[in-house]
């Protein structure tokens, strides 16, 4: 991840910037005036930077976006299940008080039998 204090042009003061040259061209560098050269590309790099970070953003909002859609499906998902078991138990619940009123009418049955 870009460090958003470069992207913005606020560099710590201690921190140190290697950059390696060809000879030739470091011949050629020398004879230039190199803060004049730093500070006319300065905004062009700052442009570079914001737009990297800005395509990182894009790329890590996809990334997130799909995940969410992933999220959004499982959840889907589960709600059917959810309440497909609340169906399930429903016609459980009746079928028992089914059976538990079937059973209740055959012990009468079974006592009146044996009088």
């Amino acid at each position: 991840m870009p460090n958003t204090l470069r992207v913005y042009g606020q560099v710590p003061m201690k921190e140190e910037i290697t950059i390696i040259v060809p000879r030739d061209k470091f011949k050629e560098l020398k004879r230039s005036d190199i803060k004049k050269l730093i500070t006319d590309n300065l905004d062009n790099v700052r442009e570079t930077l914001i737009a990297e970070y800005e395509e990182y953003l894009l790329e890590k909002r996809e990334k997130l976006i799909e995940k969410l859609n992933e999220m959004e499906s499982k959840i889907a998902e589960l709600r059917k299940y959810y309440e497909k078991a609340l169906k399930d138990n429903e016609i459980l619940k009746t079928e028992r008080e089914r059976l538990k009123r079937e059973n209740e009418e055959l012990k009468k049955m079974l006592k009146g039998s044996k009088r």
